[in-house]
């Protein structure tokens, strides 16, 4: 439900109006969006939102309303049926489930919409559902950036109840500190003291991950232009303050001015970068790259990608070398920067930048054209985990991964 908050500042359900809340919560092979997905549907037929771009909303939006003249939430299956000329589903040939639920004039979640129209738009937030047949109850915890699992046990017992508690925050946090979407089921044997199985939804979402750009050139702005496309807040750092403050370079949420080791040394030390942060080297000057690269390599960050040609790549390894980088960490190393585009302008070689730094993220990418391919166009959904992957995570208690 998440992905309505731009929604909902133009379109807020009113308190004195029914509404229901359509959130697909499962999804099988290629569909148009990932699990969280919500859409509202309003008393009076309007909608708010979208499932699918229109292959299932219409099926859900009877669905919905069915489910506000009976006061009981719902789960529906749509899939794609080649041999039925009435079927409702996917062109797109997956599969989803989508819960529904309905909400009176006087429900508690008018609060909930009202409290998550207020946060600002990349403010981390997280939302826990339940999910299981007839049940609707939610809790919103809109500063997990000072969660614990004990802290989460006492929101989610109104859930779970009071026995379930604790065994509920130990599944539930390893998604909210990773910014996750995914479902957690619970029956008695499990912990919780409720009747029968306990299925909630959780969703995450994390400040946005950085990118850090080194180098105040060309490539840099045409770079910087694509980083609120791919979901970062940017920061441009060079030591040569007549390049880096130029007008062009305003795009940035951020510019610093110090050496680029310096810098990031203090960023580091602040913790200000993390597992999801992501470094590209454009400088290709050894005096900056050589000690920043020495420094990043040794993070555990998400990229690192440096510029150069294959002679000064050859250089930059062996300098690297020369400073003890083991072998394994210059492994990590995407350099020269980029997927091989054959790019000629700054735009088209920021561009092969976004597209490696897009496939990093998933061990399934393989870069290739989808029609030399074979098999599902969309491998997994990033930032989803399914109940059992979710109990295997591990999870510090103390110290969640936010930035």
């Amino acid at each position: 439900m998440l992905n309505l908050h731009s929604a909902l500042n133009t379109s807020m359900t009113a308190v004195g109006e029914s509404f229901a809340v359509a959130t697909i919560v499962d999804t099988r092979g290629s569909t148009p969006h990932p699990r969280g997905t919500s859409m509202l549907i309003h008393e009076d037929g309007r909608i708010t939102g979208s499932l699918s771009g229109g292959c299932i909303d219409a099926a859900v939006h009877t669905a919905a309303l069915e489910a506000m003249a009976q006061g009981t939430s719902r789960r529906e299956h749509y899939g794609y049926s080649p041999t039925d000329p009435f079927a409702t589903g996917l062109m797109c040939g997956g599969e989803v489930d989508v819960h529904i639920a309905p909400f009176d004039a006087g429900s508690s979640m008018h609060r909930l919409l009202e409290t998550y129209a207020s946060l600002p738009s990349a403010e981390p937030v997280a939302l826990v559902r339940r999910i299981d047949a007839g049940s609707s109850d939610w809790t919103l915890i809109s500063d997990p950036s000072t969660l614990s699992v004990s802290g989460l046990a006492g929101l989610v017992a109104p859930l779970a109840g009071e026995d379930g508690s604790s065994q509920t925050a130990r599944l539930c946090f390893p998604l909210i500190a990773a910014g996750r979407t995914g479902v957690i089921k619970l029956d008695q044997e499990s912990g919780s003291c409720s009747a029968g199985a306990v299925e909630l939804f959780v969703e995450s979402r994390l400040a946005p991950p950085r990118m850090i750009v080194f180098g105040a050139n060309s490539y840099a702005e045409e770079l910087l232009k694509l980083a609120p496309a791919l979901g970062y807040s940017s920061t441009l750092c060079d030591a040569r303050a007549a390049f880096t403050l130029q007008p062009r370079f305003g795009v940035a949420d951020e510019i610093s001015t110090l050496w680029p080791h310096d810098y990031l040394a203090g960023e580091i030390a602040a913790r200000r970068v993390d597992e999801r942060t992501v470094l590209c080297v454009l400088t290709h000057d050894p005096k900056f790259d050589i000690p920043l690269l020495a420094l990043a390599l040794g993070q555990p960050l998400a990229y690192v990608g440096a510029m150069g040609s294959r002679t000064s790549h050859e250089s930059r390894m062996s300098e690297l070398r020369a400073a003890a980088v083991p072998e394994k960490t210059l492994a990590t190393l995407h350099s020269p920067i980029g997927l091989d585009l054959q790019a000629a302008t700054p735009g088209e070689v920021a561009i092969g930048i976004a597209a490696e730094i897009i496939a990093s993220r998933s061990p399934l990418a393989t870069g290739s054209a989808l029609n030399t391919l074979s098999g599902p166009i969309h491998g997994g959904i990033p930032g989803s985990l399914s109940a059992n992957e979710a109990s295997h995570q591990p999870a510090n208690p103390e110290a969640p991964a936010w930035t």
